[in-house]
This record gives C-alpha cells, structure tokens and sequence, in this order.
C-alpha cells in the first residue's frame, strides 16, 4: 500500500508539472541539455576510446611483426640461392609461429620477396593438399591434384581480395602497412600488420603479415557502451529529480506573482508576493509589490477624486449629461431632474425620451461632426433652457462622446426683463419731466408766456419735475449704497409712539387725498430703544405709501405695533387694496420690480427694495400675506436693545 501511495504521490506530481507548463518546459530542457551533453560525451570517448585501443593495438602487432621479421630475416638469409624445389627453409619456423599465434591471439603469415606464402601459422580452412594456387599462393610445382609441397595451404576462401594484394605488394616494397583487407578471409573483423624482412643488405627478401581479430576490442567496446548507457540513464533520472525539484523551486516565486496579479486584477490592491529573494526574481517580486502599492494608492487617489468630482456635479445647479460616441445617455447628475421637472428616478431612457421631444439629438450629431461647441435655447413648460453641448476629444483628437449642460435661464431671462424693464421705467421717468421742462422753456423762450403769474406757474410746475428726478436719482444712490454695504446704523435713542406719529403726519396728505383713513395701535407700551431714528421712519414710510398708493379710494390703513420677548418690535401693516398675486409675491423685493396693478403708477419699482436692504441691515425679519382685491399684510420683526426708564434719564 505504501509503494501505491508513493506512486500516486510521483504521478500527481508529474500530472501537475506537465500543468505546470513552465516548470515543464524548465525540467524538459534540463533534461535535453544532460542528455545531448552525455550523449555527445559519451559518443567522443567512445571514439577516442575506440582509437586509442586500435592504435595500441597495432602498435603492439606492429612491435611483433618486427621481431618475427628480424627472426624470419636470418632464417631466410641463410637460405639465400637455393632453388624452388628445395625444402622450405621456414619448415621448422611454423612451430615458433603456432605459439606466437596461441599467445598473442594472431596469425602469422610469412611471404618470399615474390608474395609466394612460406609459413602460414594456423589452418584457415583445413589443411591439406591443394588444388590450383589455393589463396592463389601454394607449391607451384604441384600437380593438378595438389601434389606441390607437403606444407602447402589449401583453402575454401577464393582468391585473396584486390586491396589484400596491394597490402602485400606495398610490404614487399619495403612499406609497413596496416589493413582490414583479409577480413573477409577470416569472416570477421581483423586487423593486418604487414612488415617487410630485410636480409643482411637492406634488400627485402618476404613479408610478415600479422592478423589479429578485432573481437576483444569490440567486446571490451561494447561493454563500454553498456556502461556509458547504464551511467546516462542513471544521470537521466538524477538530471530529471533535479530539474523537477529546480524547475518547482524556480516557478515557486512566479506563482506567487501570478496569484498576486490576480488579486490586483480583482481589485485587491494589498496583495503581495512575500518574495525575499536577491535574485532577479526577487527583484521582479519586489517590483510587483510595489506597483500593487502605487496601483492601490493612485486607486484611492481617482476614487477620492472620483467622489469629488461627483460631489462636486452633483452640487452643480445645472444639468449635466454624459453620451458615449453612439450619442447614448450615460451619466447625469442630479439637478437635471429637476430642471426637467421630472421626479426621481429618472432613468436613462426617460432623458432619451425628453432629449428627442426637444429635437437634441440633432444637435448632438452636429456637435460630433464640427468638433465644436453649440448652445441652444429649449422652451420646456413654463422654464427656458439653455443647452450647452460640448465634444469629448482624446488627446488623438479622436471624439469619444459629448457632455451637455442644461441651464435654467428662466430667472436670468425675467431679470434681463426686469432690466430692460427698469431702463424703460427710468428713461420714461426722466423723459416725461425732461419733456415738461423742455416743453415750458421752450414757451419761454419763444415769448408764449406773457404774464408774471405764467411765468410763476411755470417755475413751479419746473420745480416740482425736477424733486421728482431728484428723488429717483436719490432712490437709485440709496439703494446701490445699501446693497454695497457702504451705509452704517446710527445709534440714538427712539421713542417709537412719537416715530410712528411723525411717519402718519407726514403721510397724511397723501392719505387724504384718496379718503384713506390711517390708524394705528400699540397692544403694549414700547420702551424707548437704541436705534437708527432715520432709517426706521424711512422703512415704515415705504411700506405705508406703498399701502395708500396701491389700495382704492375711501379704504383704510391699519398700523399695529407691539414687543415680543421684551428684545424685538413687532410692526404689523394692514390695507384694504388690490393685494398681489401669489405667483408675483417672490418677485416684489427685486429692483425694477412692478406689479400688475403697479405699472400706471409714478414709482420706480425701487421701494421694495430699499425696504429690504434696510431690513437686512438692521437685522430684521419680514413677512407679506396677500390675495388679490382682498389687500395685503405686512408683518416686520426688528431686534432692539430696549432701554430702561434710568437709562432714558
């Protein structure tokens, strides 16, 4: 079960390394490299190998050929000038040969300076007598039937091979010759040393040739190679442990680095690697770890300013819409829904919607063909917009979508009204008293007045325009002084009961002349107070002649004074007029402002607004009730220091 176990354990492991492409590849390679450099190794010692034993031993035949032929050569020499038929003079050298060739593994042959074989040591084929020439060497005076010497050599071989005569033609020359011509004359592989005999004179008189098989060399060969085999195959599996366990030990920090790139793709910026090495790795590691960190901190960075963005869109009063380059809503904020006078939510599809009943889309197309941007006007209801449609361009100047802002313009296009409005009001208001006094002295000069009493009615009629563009030109400085804050509160001491009958006193006349009747109460005594004795009676003066001016004959005014919480006055202005629309109400304090029921008459619409900058700067607060033909309600809270009676004194 254990051998099981550990066998599954190392096909598991080769399974995951095979996965493992890398570690693969890495321990494959190892692998190539041992293996070609082992083979290529072995392939060069096997043939230095190889060399070195051929050479060794045919310097050893060679060593031996020459001794045989230095002992040969004086057998030989003695037997110079005998004839043909003569006994060989080598007989009783073949014995010494027998011996030679038991003890070094070789055969002898020895040859006369013609090539005629004279000993042979050893039987090729079997001996005997021959028939014909044999090798096509043997007695030559034997008969047809072999009856040539006793000791000739018969043989089955055939005739000796072309490159084994030119051996022994070479040797007979006086050359050492080393061959592997006879081979096929022994059936296996050999080696021939041919060595020539000399006699006493240097002339060459035979031949040695040693044969020698080449059957130990190859037998020592290839156990050679089964050694080598068996030492590459054991260098195999060592090379291919290590290149696992490299390869496992080399892709271990890739690993971590992939998992760590993983993590960072899933958003997971505190990711590292926990690599330590000092090695390229290593280095590679510690670059992963921090651009995780940059990636993390620049992360945080675009989301932080990401949400002020978006914060800061969202606050913005106008609209904004984000299209992709297929002209698709794919953002807005969230005053656009108002500024649509839509609820939330409104969706994508619902600006698609609205954008197409405004004929947009159109425009938006153009925006994408110039490059450039367009504004355009939209009624929608009862508001004016203004879109303004800008193209998104990459810095390859290609253009990625367009954004569109949408203003409100509505209140921008009342007051430009109110303005022009308030230019028309003023230029009538100068024009009609510059025309009057244009007009009397133009009959001055002409000579139309005769008397004194006309020339007096003239001057006064010239006198009073003139208070009156004296009084809008004083109007127009107050008010820009007021709201320029250049105007600051005295302090005095006010008794509010003798304020409020100098105000209706000097009111009086003008009540009178339209029936109105002016009264007032005071619910509470009021303390005297510290306060700007000038400013106060101004206030009440415009909230009053707005009163009388703006309310029918024979009506009344109603005034009501009294202290909340012992620290503010409570003034309360009540008419019996033609009161104010309610859709107007939030327009009477703007400058130029007239209402309906105002526009006939001699104001400049600048009142109201002197009242509520004078309000403001003494802290106060105000509010106005009204309903048409039904009159209006004026309600002002002040915040005074009331005195007491030792103060006062």
């Amino acid at each position: 079960m254990l051998v099981i176990s550990l066998s599954l354990r190392v096909v598991n492991k080769i399974i995951n390394l095979i996965k493992n492409k890398l570690a693969f590849k890495l321990a494959l390679s190892f692998i190539v490299i041992i293996t070609i450099c082992m083979i290529t190794i072995g392939a060069l010692f096997m043939q230095l190998f190889k060399q070195y034993a051929f050479e060794s031993r045919e310097k050893t035949m060679v060593t031996s050929a020459r001794s045989i032929a230095a002992m040969a050569s004086e057998v030989m020499g003695n037997s110079v000038g005998k004839t043909a038929g003569s006994s060989n003079p080598l007989r009783g050298f073949g014995g010494y040969l027998r011996s030679l060739d038991t003890i070094t593994e070789s055969k002898v042959w020895i040859t006369d300076n013609k090539g005629n074989p004279a000993v042979i040591s050893g039987r090729m084929q079997g001996q005997g007598m021959g028939q014909g020439r044999g090798f096509g060497y043997g007695a030559r005076q034997g008969g047809p039937m072999g009856s040539g010497a006793g000791q000739g050599i018969s043989t089955n071989a055939g005739p000796l091979p072309p490159e084994a005569e030119r051996v022994i033609q070479d040797v007979l020359q006086g050359q050492e010759s080393t061959s592997e011509s006879f081979s096929s004359l022994y059936h296996e592989a050999t080696i021939t040393v041919g060595v020539p005999i000399f006699d006493h004179q240097h002339k060459v008189i035979g031949a040695v040739l040693l044969h020698t098989p080449v059957t130990g060399i190859t037998s020592v060969l290839n156990k050679a190679v089964g050694i080598l085999a068996v030492s590459l195959l054991v260098a195999l599996l060592l090379a291919a442990a290590l290149g696992v366990m490299y390869s496992i030990l080399f892709t271990r920090p890739l690993k971590a680095m992939n998992r760590t790139a993983l993590e960072i793709t899933k958003g997971n910026y505190q990711a590292r690697t926990g690599i330590t090495r000092d090695d390229e790795l290593g280095q590679l590691g510690n670059s992963l770890d921090l651009l995780a960190r940059e990636l993390g901190s620049t992360i945080n960075q675009l989301f932080q300013e990401k949400g002020k963005l978006k914060d800061i869109i969202s606050s913005i009063s106008e609209g904004i819409i984000a299209f992709n380059i297929n002209l698709e809503p794919v953002s807005v904020n969230f005053a656009l829904a108002d500024i649509m006078n839509r609820n939330d939510p409104y969706s994508l599809d619902d600006i698609d919607r609205d954008l197409q009943e405004l004929e947009i889309k159109s425009k938006l197309v153009q925006v994408m063909k110039t490059k450039e941007t367009l504004q355009i006007l939209r009624t929608r209801s009862d508001k004016v917009l203004r879109f303004t449609i800008s193209p998104i361009i990459d810095k390859h100047d290609t253009i990625t979508g367009c954004v569109a802002s949408v203003q409100d313009i509505s209140e921008n296009e009342r007051l430009e009204q109110l303005r022009r409005d308030f230019v028309a009001n003023v230029s009538h208001e100068f024009r009609t008293p510059l025309t009057v006094i244009r007009g009397y002295l133009e009959a001055m000069v002409d000579g139309t007045l005769d008397s004194r009493v006309d020339f007096q009615q003239t001057y006064q009629k010239m006198l009073q325009e003139t208070h009156g563009l004296e009084r809008l030109v004083k109007d127009l400085l107050e008010l820009s002084q007021l709201q320029s804050g250049k105007i600051s509160i005295s302090q005095e001491v006010i008794h509010f009961p003798s304020l409020l009958e100098d105000t209706i006193k000097n009111l009086q006349t003008l009540a009178d002349k339209k029936s109105i009747k002016l009264s007032y109460s005071i619910r509470e005594e009021v303390p005297p107070f510290m306060g700007d004795y000038n400013r106060l009676r101004q206030l009440i003066i415009i909230f009053l002649d707005n009163a009388i001016t703006h309310s029918p004959n024979n009506r009344g005014v109603y005034i009501e004074t009294n202290v909340e919480d012992k620290n503010a006055l409570i003034l309360r202005i009540k008419d019996e007029g033609y009161g104010i629309a309610a859709e107007q109400l939030p327009h009477i304090w703007e400058r130029f402002y007239k209402g309906d029921q105002s526009r006939n008459s001699k104001g400049t619409g600048l009142g109201l607004a002197i009242a509520k900058a004078l309000i403001e700067l003494l802290e106060g607060k105000i509010e106005i009730h009204s309903e048409l033909n039904q009159g209006t309600r004026v309600t002002i809270k002040i915040p005074l220091q009331f005195l007491s009676s030792s103060m006062v004194e």
